[in-house]
């Protein structure tokens, strides 16, 4: 059976057999926990499918916000190596781990609402990969975050070249990936690549915080900008002015728009219902 992070407070999407992902679902909030501590979280085909088939349900799609953590010390070390190993169809197996993995971040980057995560500890290969993919990512000190694809004779996944030198520039992305450098917890705020660094041992709490706060928030109006924000490198501004004021003119029937500039006007705090516009 599904296992949950607080089954007396939570309600969650029937996932028969799941074993590596652990859902919880919570008023407008759904968490997704990798939940293999006792391997650093690192990802196996059966990761990669539970990872897929809960970015799919229905109720994560409904979400007004994701969460995604990590069980234990370490968010995510990257692909598991053990089971990779010695197998004779090594490259198959990687092409249907990858298909898996890839389908699952496609999946929650379309999602229209934020993601967050919670990134502590190990952060590696398409755990880096998976971090890059949030749009607010907590670190906590003593983290870490490598490439480490290289040292392995491959090349990344997990869209770790995509995202990276998007978030920290291409010299730091060479410097990571070919060159192995490990970036620190302050570090990886000072490029960009986090979003916000906490005391050890509090980045899930302080995530799911945020995560909380965006989940009672204008969740179209999020899910837009985030939408804008990733289409403004690839197209001109001409037409970028356009979507915006297109996008900012669908957004204005909207029932959390009509209370955002009442609420202000007022001089109260806003209450949001994330609901689509007309």
């Amino acid at each position: 059976m599904t296992r949950l992070l607080d089954a007396g407070a939570s309600q969650a999407e029937p996932l028969p057999g799941f074993r590596r992902i652990e859902v919880r679902h919570a008023g407008g909030l759904t968490e997704l926990r990798l939940a293999r501590p006792e391997r650093r979280n690192a990802i196996d085909l059966l990761t990669a499918q539970e990872l897929l088939a809960a970015a799919l349900s229905e109720r994560t799609a409904a979400s007004r916000c994701v969460l995604l953590t990590g069980a234990g010390e370490h968010f995510c070390v990257g692909g598991d190596l053990k089971s990779f190993a010695g197998r004779p169809d090594l490259p198959e197996h990687l092409g249907t781990v990858t298909g898996y993995l890839h389908a699952a971040m496609s999946r929650l980057a379309a999602l229209p609402a934020p993601l967050v995560v919670a990134a502590q500890g190990h952060v590696a290969g398409a755990g880096l990969g998976l971090a890059c993919l949030g749009d607010v990512v907590i670190t906590e000190e003593g983290s870490t975050f490598r490439s480490a694809y290289a040292a392995l004779g491959l090349t990344p996944d997990a869209a770790t070249s995509y995202l990276l030198p998007r978030l920290i520039g291409i010299r730091r992305a060479q410097r990571m990936t070919l060159l192995g450098h490990v970036a620190g917890a302050a570090e990886a705020v000072d490029w960009g690549l986090c979003t916000e660094l906490v005391p050890a041992g509090t980045a899930t709490a302080a995530a799911r915080a945020v995560a909380e706060r965006l989940a009672a928030g204008p969740t179209q109006a999020y899910g837009q900008t985030t939408r804008l924000l990733g289409e403004a490198s690839r197209r001109s501004l001409a037409e970028h002015l356009e979507d915006e004021s297109a996008t900012l003119t669908r957004l204005a029937r909207t029932t959390d728009a009509v209370e955002g500039i009442a609420a202000f006007i007022e001089r109260r705090t806003p209450s949001f219902d994330g609901r689509p516009g007309a």
